[in-house]
């Protein structure tokens, strides 16, 4: 254990930076870094007393990248140069108490979990901390080391979730962006490919009806004719050129995302998660995701289709009617060779006379807002991973969206396949 010594002690030179050793991710004990996401497992102590400091550090620095400083201003110039997942401050310092620096690195570095440890007992200064600097955890002193680093490992889990979450969501906006185009693109592709076909046809017709002038030798001079031949050729090329241009729209919306690899069963409990406030608002969840190899796609992808089905469950319940009364299912299991993903809502269900409509592009039950591509975009994603999307409903009863995704092949089997052409 170490006290809170009151005794004068020197000023820190300088803030100062510990090596971590590498860690392992799991319950317990600190996340592990991967190549998509650079976990931080970077903790800030601030402490006026310098003894406090170094033993902290001696304690802790082991296991964590531990960084120090002896004053709030200089522990908020290391927040802006360093990856920090945990602040731990005291409270009583001279210039910026401890609820004053996390009041301030709630505001600027909002991403940043907070602790506030002290000596003294003072109900005003805890409530302060929880109302302005919104802390994760108050520790007193003398602090149990096996306590404190209990608290710490627990913060750096939040911390990395919400990195986590922050990171999908970040890729699913972007993500949103391609397959949106992609669906619009298809669309304005589909309705130009058939006039063009029809352009084409009568363009070949016309040519060979002046090529045929010509060869018989009619009375309309060749010279004349060749210059109508010339425009039609020219024409066809433009034709033709329009026709690439759709099909190369169509070539760019491809992508190699179903090389990669998912675990499906983390992605919904992400999305969830990040989905919780609005779940609770509006229903009862529940949550059965039984274990499944990983599947086809990447987390981007299928974060994306998670989202969509949620929202589109949420938005199926009437908001007068919202709370305990519905409920959102969410079930997850192998089928064959493929995951069913199944969204389930107890809402007004779809009237069938547009059931078969809810996946085309721009088409939307609401009032009010949605652009009706979220299904559209699910759809497009699913497909493009080589799977299917089915959709039960009954007026009065609710809806279930169904998704079969295909399950990525095992090591030893892509290892026996043969290479490709």
């Amino acid at each position: 254990m170490m006290g809170d010594s009151r005794e004068p002690a020197p000023r820190a030179s300088r803030p100062h930076v510990s090596p971590a050793l590498p860690a392992v991710g799991r319950r317990g004990m600190l996340p592990e870094a991967t190549p998509e996401l650079d976990v931080a497992n970077a903790v800030l102590f601030v402490d006026d007393d310098v003894a406090n400091l170094t033993v902290f550090e001696a304690a802790f620095g082991h296991e964590f990248e531990v960084l120090t400083a002896d004053n709030g201003a200089d522990a908020l110039d290391l927040l802006a140069r360093h990856d920090v997942a945990v602040l731990l401050a005291d409270q009583r310092m001279p210039g910026m108490t401890g609820v004053e620096l996390l009041t301030r690195a709630r505001r600027d570095f909002p991403h940043v979990e907070r602790i506030l440890i002290t000596a003294y007992s003072n109900l005003d200064e805890a409530i302060d901390a929880v109302n302005q600097g919104h802390i994760r955890r108050y520790l007193r002193k003398p602090w149990d080391h096996d306590d404190l680093r209990a608290a710490l490992v627990d913060a750096i889990e939040v911390a990395t979730m919400r990195r986590r979450l922050a990171s999908i969501e970040r890729r699913m906006m972007e993500s949103e962006r391609v397959y949106a185009l992609g669906v619009v693109s298809a669309g304005i592709a589909h309705e130009i490919r058939n006039p063009l076909t029809m352009l084409m046809a009568h363009i070949d017709l016309a040519s060979s009806q002046v090529t045929g002038l010509i060869d018989a030798g009619e009375d309309v001079p060749a010279d004349r004719l060749q210059p109508v031949l010339d425009r039609i050729t020219a024409i066809r090329r433009g034709v033709t050129r329009v026709r690439e241009i759709i099909e190369g729209m169509s070539l760019a919306q491809r992508r190699h995302d179903d090389e990669q690899q998912t675990d499906l069963a983390e992605v919904v409990r992400l999305t969830t998660t990040s989905l919780r406030s609005s779940l609770q608002r509006r229903a009862t969840t529940e949550i059965d995701l039984a274990p499944l190899p990983p599947v086809v796609g990447s987390s981007t992808q299928l974060g994306q289709v998670t989202l969509n089905l949620l929202v589109n469950a949420l938005q199926a319940i009437p908001s007068h009617e919202a709370g305990g009364r519905h409920r959102v299912m969410i079930r997850l299991r192998r089928d064959g060779d493929h995951a069913l993903l199944q969204v389930e809502d107890t809402g007004p269900g779809i009237d069938p006379a547009v059931r078969d409509r809810i996946f085309d592009p721009f088409f939307t039950t609401k009032r009010a807002g949605g652009t009706g591509l979220g299904l559209a975009i699910t759809r497009r994603i699913v497909e493009d991973l080589g799977g299917s999307i089915h959709v039960d409903s009954t007026p009065g009863e609710g809806t279930v969206i169904s998704v079969r995704l295909p399950l990525a092949p095992a090591a030893e089997d892509r290892a026996d396949a043969p290479p490709e052409d």
